[in-house]
């Protein structure tokens, strides 16, 4: 079994681990492709990582065209679950707000 959650927090790789910050992301390509497991490197990578990159693009894009994402109320703490993937237990709740153009 890999322990994914203890490799995703190595502070020596991902600074300050436990911060929410999907711009750590940009920098990627600086160290091995071997260390952010949902893609991975090597000849067992992921055969749908460029289509899945692009259909999540376009969702979050349509999404984000048409609501404004806002925090839960009242606040939400999303209970982590380890499995296959970390993911919440409990859901990850946030407000959708229709955006409004003029």
């Amino acid at each position: 079994m890999i322990y994914i959650y203890g490799i995703h927090k190595d502070p020596n790789i991902f600074p300050d681990p436990e911060k929410f910050d999907p711009m750590r992301f940009e920098t990627m390509d600086k160290t091995s492709a071997f260390i952010h497991l949902p893609f991975s490197a090597g000849p067992r990578n992921c055969i749908g990582q460029k289509f899945a990159m692009h259909e999540m693009k376009a969702v979050i894009s349509k999404v984000l065209r048409n609501y404004e994402l806002l925090p839960a109320f009242p606040r939400h703490k999303p209970l982590l679950s380890v499995e296959s993937v970390l993911k919440s237990a409990n859901g990850i709740k946030v407000q959708l707000k229709p955006r409004k153009w003029d």
